[in-house]
């Protein structure tokens, strides 16, 4: 009778056991994601290629279904609208990543919390006019769950003042001349990139800004501008450009019809642009952001899996980065030129499959170490 009454006992202590391992593995169970990254950008060139393979690496290290949204016109309007398209399906992604264009970000943010699906920014700030209105990240909007984006005043700061003084080391005594080609002018880093070239110019008596003119991005709007401002002013030190891309062409344009030559940088740190700088063509190049959207990933990643980021990370931070030059290529050339990220471990990163970790190290430094 005894065994009658314990064996009945110890089944039902196995079953209870097995239900229970169940419903730890089941908790446990890492989900496939399916995310979009709707891209301003109409192909994979340049420094919006970096960002679409720099994260198309970490969802491949990390098992997403991972897609990129291509923005064929680049205007803000048409963004927006294929946002829209790509929510309203049945097929629609559990989180989107996302840009801010001047007078459109909100719609965004509206459309996001419409179709309840989060999503994360990326790349630039939110644009000055709307910040207050959309706020910090899962304020007034629920769904705008993070934000990682390059700090473009600073960046250009940098940049700014490293040219300057570049071109005063080689110009001992005289006034450094000053022009800019920037981006366009819905874009918030736009805006953020020339306030700084100014601040710089405007605190140091020693320089002062010719013109700064706008390229929208395009690198043979930005050659033809160069020419037309070389020929305008005889004495130009420093050419500020807005992106690597547009300094590179006009650079080549310049080569071409000029015998002169002035400092130039740039930003975006694309392959180019660490190659012409290794070569002497190039004086420096600012960037880092391209890592804004692989690492968003991984936060995405784990706040799905049960590891909400916000815990031991900000909901909005800056890129890591800086301006890279003569004196310190070489410390990132292979990184940066190779660009071999399908070697990357980017589960490393994630709190899910390290729980040990206290925060994200989303450092260039980690990337060169990997």
């Amino acid at each position: 009778m005894k065994i009658m009454v314990i064996v009945p006992l110890l089944f039902s202590f196995l079953l209870s056991s097995v239900d229970t391992c169940a419903q730890s593995e089941e908790k446990t169970a890492i989900r496939q994601l399916h995310i979009t990254l709707v891209s301003p950008d109409i192909d994979d060139q340049d420094f919006w290629g970096d960002v679409h393979n720099f994260a198309r690496a970490s969802a491949h290290s990390l098992n997403i279904k991972f897609s990129v949204l291509y923005n064929a016109s680049h205007h803000g309007i048409t963004y927006v609208e294929q946002i829209e398209q790509l929510l309203n399906t049945a097929d629609k992604p559990d989180a989107i990543i996302a840009v801010s264009y001047r007078q459109q970000t909100q719609k965004i943010m509206k459309l996001s919390q419409k179709y309840n699906v989060p999503v994360f920014m990326i790349n630039n700030e939110l644009p000055l006019e709307t910040k207050e209105k959309i706020g910090l990240p899962r304020t007034k909007y629920k769904t705008y769950l993070g934000h990682i984006a390059a700090n473009d005043y600073l960046f250009s700061e940098q940049l700014s003042t490293f040219l300057i003084n570049k071109a005063k080391r080689s110009q001992p005594g005289k006034i450094i001349n000053v022009v800019g080609i920037s981006g366009s002018r819905t874009a918030p880093e736009t805006y953020n990139r020339n306030l700084a070239l100014r601040d710089v110019v405007a605190r140091d008596s020693s320089s002062q800004i010719y013109q700064v003119l706008h390229a929208d991005w395009i690198a043979a709007t930005a050659s033809r501008q160069a020419s037309a401002v070389f020929k305008r002013y005889k004495d130009i030190d420093v050419m500020w450009y807005a992106s690597d891309l547009m300094a590179l062409s006009a650079i080549k344009t310049l080569s071409q019809q000029e015998e002169r030559t002035v400092i130039s940088g740039g930003f975006d740190w694309t392959q180019q642009a660490i190659v012409a700088i290794k070569d002497g063509k190039l004086d420096a190049s600012v960037g880092g952001h391209f890592t804004d959207g692989g690492f968003a990933l991984v936060l995405l990643y784990d706040y799905f899996n049960g590891k909400d980021f916000s815990h031991v990370y900000p909901l909005f931070n800056y890129s890591s980065g800086g301006v890279i030059h003569a004196g310190n290529v070489d410390q990132f050339y292979q990184l940066l030129t190779k660009k071999n990220w399908s070697s990357v471990d980017f589960k490393k990163y994630s709190r899910v499959h390290n729980p040990q970790l206290k925060t994200y190290d989303f450092s260039i430094q980690s990337l060169l170490e990997h």
